[in-house]
């Protein structure tokens, strides 16, 4: 496994584990909280690692991993040749180390590869200055060097718009045969970083070939029902074809109001969908 090298950048922070209101805690890149790191310091990896995927037989051996380097790999699935897919959430604006403008992403998954995280956002570096808000630095680059250049995803999607489950369509009732389908739970504002305006709340249909992303399934006004007061999609969070291919469904995981102090979802609100073609 790859031996990660920090830069020595450490955060300080309030720590959660004690009553004391000033206590303090500093804790470095890969390791435990708490602990800080220097600059050079090796560490060596270890499986099971987060950020990563796996594949394991039914009884949970032969347990291996497959690739690593994602921030929050969320769907997977396989298209109608084999390909494994699977999507992943992008960088908050929060926390000790806030990345700006960072959107969500389709992967193709390869044998061995590493997706560029903590560095690397869709392939590219943090350095980047569409990464940073105007009078602000960018965020630390944690990694002295890296394993490989990332590769680049297959499709983006927008930022904090929580593109979750997946699903490949394999019908020729159903139509778009080989097209991804992504449920997009919607952004998290306030407390994931502040948008202009909703993001998400739709499901989207992407053709893996060419990295084209359309509107499937969205309200007449973008953001949750019941903020247009007219009921639909509140936030979908996966989508799953029927085994017979001609119908979609929707896991729509319901009203949940977002304020500074966290989300706040409303009980029962939650709906399945189902979508068939005329």
């Amino acid at each position: 496994m790859y031996r990660y090298c920090p830069e020595g950048k450490n955060y300080t922070t309030d720590n959660p584990l004690t009553l004391e209101a000033d206590d303090k805690a500093t804790t470095g890149a890969y390791v435990p909280f708490g602990e800080a790191t220097k600059d050079g310091q090796l560490i060596r990896g270890e499986v099971p690692c987060s950020g990563a995927i796996y594949k394991m037989r039914p009884d949970g051996s032969d347990f291996q991993l497959i690739a690593w380097g994602f921030r929050n790999p969320y769907g997977l699935a396989f298209s109608p040749d084999g390909q494994l897919f699977t999507t992943e959430n992008g960088f908050d604006s929060r926390g000790s180390r806030p990345v700006v403008n960072s959107l969500d992403h389709l992967w193709k998954v390869e044998q061995g590869a590493w997706y560029g995280w903590p560095d690397y956002s869709g392939g590219v570096l943090l350095s980047d200055e569409s990464f940073v808000r105007r009078g602000e630095e960018n965020a630390a680059l944690l990694l002295k060097d890296y394993p490989q250049q990332p590769p680049k995803p297959v499709a983006l999607f927008g930022i904090h718009s929580s593109s979750n489950g997946i699903d490949f369509s394999r019908s020729t009732t159903f139509g778009h045969q080989g097209e991804a389908f992504v449920a997009q739970f919607g952004d998290m504002t306030p407390i994931t970083g502040k948008m202009s305006s909703p993001v998400g709340f739709k499901v989207v249909k992407v053709n893996v070939e060419t990295g084209e992303v359309e509107d499937f399934v969205s309200n007449k006004k973008i953001g949750p029902g019941y903020s247009a007061s007219g009921g639909g999609l509140e936030r979908p969070v996966s989508v799953s074809f029927s085994p017979d291919g001609n119908s979609l469904y929707i896991v729509d995981f319901g009203k949940m109001v977002i304020s500074p102090v966290g989300p706040d979802p409303e009980r029962e609100s939650g709906a399945v969908w189902k979508i068939t073609k005329k």
